[in-house]
């Protein structure tokens, strides 16, 4: 397995991107397709997730920086605009925070606004309620939890279906694109070294990074209209108190649906384009 593993589309100044935990570099496609006639694009899967090395340590924000910042210096990139979604996302952050003089524009795809949920379900489905016991199994026993958890990948590998695809596109609030169907057909592999990312995330204080990004930011967020009644709430109230706290740099743009604001009819890549190009 390579240190890094990334597919690179198009010339010009660099860009990286940094998928959600689950997925490979694949999801951020319509980036590549959208940026690639004025930007180098570069879709790295995240470290233990897919083709990239793992981690060998627990994943601090600073662990998570000097990853990126390995992967700058290995390509002999200059200063990057960077676009992380959820993990990935959380990872941007970090670099942006750690490593500011590198990062040029920085967008966040529904990360940062607010905390992590103690019991992460969302992100996870069922399997968040038991995360409790995983933090304590991955302290513990993390070789017996990775056997678990590489089982369970491995079940839900051999029962995909068109079925399958349609349910998750309804779960999550998105048309099934042919974006989405790329990334759903192509999920990370998870090696023992993603567990180091899979709980270092869940460690991270994502308001606290924001509050440091001085760097041009733009955060797309989830509003949850239609989709979550209850996370729609939790969500103003984060926000509204993230524009009392932020860097006049860090501009807050929501997007109407769920977590992947990316895939949403009404998430617009202008603007990116746009800020990219300021």
């Amino acid at each position: 397995m390579r240190p890094f593993h990334s597919t690179i589309h198009g010339q010009g100044d660099p860009v990286l991107f940094l998928p959600g935990g689950g997925f490979t570099g694949s999801q951020g496609q319509l980036f590549a397709e959208a940026l690639h006639n004025d930007f180098e694009v570069h879709l790295l899967d995240l470290p233990g997730f897919g083709e990239s090395e793992g981690l060998h340590t627990y994943a601090t924000s600073k662990v998570l920086a000097d990853w990126v910042e390995a992967y700058r210096i290995s390509r002999q990139l200059e200063s990057v605009r960077l676009i992380g979604h959820s993990m990935g996302g959380a990872i941007a952050l970090s670099y942006a925070v750690h490593y500011p003089d590198q990062v040029s524009r920085l967008v966040l795809l529904d990360q940062g606004h607010k905390p992590n949920a103690s019991l992460p379900y969302r992100e996870y489905g069922i399997f968040g309620f038991t995360f409790p016991l995983l933090r304590l199994l991955y302290h513990n026993a993390p070789r017996r939890l990775l056997n678990w958890m590489e089982a369970q990948v491995s079940t839900r590998d051999s029962i995909f279906s068109e079925e399958r695809f349609q349910l998750f596109c309804r779960r999550i609030g998105v048309e099934p694109t042919a974006y989405v169907r790329t990334a759903f057909e192509r999920p990370a592999r998870l090696s023992s070294g993603g567990l180091h990312l899979l709980f270092g995330y869940d460690g991270l204080d994502f308001t606290d990074l924001l509050q440091r990004v001085q760097v041009p930011t733009q955060l797309h967020y989830a509003d949850f209209t239609g989709v979550d009644l209850k996370e729609a709430k939790r969500t103003l109230h984060h926000v509204k108190r993230a524009e009392r706290q932020l860097h006049p740099s860090v501009q807050l743009i929501a997007v109407p649906g769920g977590h992947f604001v990316q895939w949403s009819r009404h998430f617009s890549m202008g603007h990116v384009e746009r800020f990219f190009r300021t």
